[in-house]
């Protein structure tokens, strides 16, 4: 009767002592809740810190994943453990606007199709489609668009040179000034990353002629002749080569006066009227800066009777052939003062 009463006794205490035991561990669990990579999940555990929970979830980390917290924090109930998986970052630019993103693609095409990026035909993606996704890797998609376009265009003028000898070697003078004209352009252009790279001009019609300009440019070329006695150069339209005689005033009577009125002077020259008008500045070879200002009864057609000082001078002089005679460009010359200098 004793035995069975220490054996009853005994089991009921091993029985009291496995309650007590499994209550224990029924009140050491906590619930946690495990964030991986946004993928959210619910635990009861008796882990003691996060690494434990870790190891009894199977849950492996990268080198570069974040855990929050950190891994020797102690479980409580109810604690948020959040794991942030290291991604490479990809820069991604589409026409030209850049924007950055983390992704878990293998290649450049799942990185644009996790993006929602379409790649059409004509589109330029660099790098390729099946380049494997790096970290810092710069993914460039140029998309081809094709547009119809109206515009109006300026159309740039002619200028027209019309050469003239009534004005001097390079003078221009513009008698009409050019207008641009206009015109509609209708034409098909392809851009690629929104840069202009084809256009196929369909149709053009011309809204308003361009006005032409035209500038006169003068090819006047006024020949010269030097001074032999003071070495400056006179420029001269008309040369002719003349029969040259001198004369002086004589006591005929008409003393020293001219049929012009002008007095007699060294630079005074009798002409024929007719073919060199009285008043004309003239160079004369040998002679120096004249001026036709009287008449002679032997003087006709290409002759030229010269005056000088004295009767010695014209015997010196003589009768000349084929004298050089010049009708100046310059008609306002003081041949009196021209020639103080001789």
């Amino acid at each position: 009767m004793k035995n069975r009463s220490r054996i009853a006794l005994l089991v009921g205490a091993l029985f009291m002592t496995f309650t007590v035991s499994i209550a224990a561990n029924q009140s050491s669990t906590e619930i946690v809740t495990l964030v991986d990579d946004k993928q959210v999940s619910h635990y009861e555990t008796n882990a003691q810190n996060v690494q434990e929970l870790l190891t009894q979830l199977n849950v492996t980390l990268g080198e570069k994943d974040i855990v929050e917290p950190m891994l020797d924090t102690e479980i409580t109930d109810n604690m948020k453990v959040t794991i942030e998986r290291w991604k490479p970052t990809v820069s991604l630019t589409v026409d030209g606007e850049t924007v950055s993103h983390k992704t878990d693609a293998a290649t450049v095409g799942d990185f644009l199709t996790s993006l929602g990026v379409t790649v059409k035909e004509g589109d330029v993606v660099e790098p390729a489609m099946d380049e494997a996704i790096t970290d810092g890797l710069q993914v460039n998609v140029k998309t081809k668009e094709v547009k119809t376009e109206v515009e109006d265009r300026p159309m740039s003028y002619s200028t027209k040179v019309v050469e003239t000898a009534d004005m001097d070697y390079g003078e221009t003078k513009v008698t009409q000034k050019g207008k641009n004209g206009v015109k509609t352009v209708t034409s098909e252009k392809t851009y690629l990353g929104g840069e202009l790279v084809n256009e196929n001009v369909l149709d053009v019609v011309v809204k308003e002629k361009p006005v032409d300009e035209i500038v006169l440019k003068g090819t006047y070329k006024a020949n010269s002749v030097t001074d032999a006695f003071t070495g400056e150069s006179y420029a001269y339209k008309k040369a002719y080569k003349m029969e040259a005689t001198a004369y002086t005033i004589s006591d005929d009577g008409w003393g020293n006066k001219t049929a012009s009125g002008m007095t007699t002077f060294v630079g005074m020259v009798a002409v024929d009227p007719k073919v060199i008008p009285l008043g004309t500045k003239l160079y004369i070879e040998g002679y120096g800066i004249a001026i036709a200002g009287d008449t002679g009864g032997a003087i006709k057609g290409n002759k030229v009777d010269l005056f000088f000082n004295s009767e010695s001078e014209c015997r010196q002089f003589g009768r000349q052939y084929g004298l050089n005679v010049y009708v100046l460009e310059n008609q306002n010359i003081d041949v009196k003062s021209e020639r103080a200098s001789y």
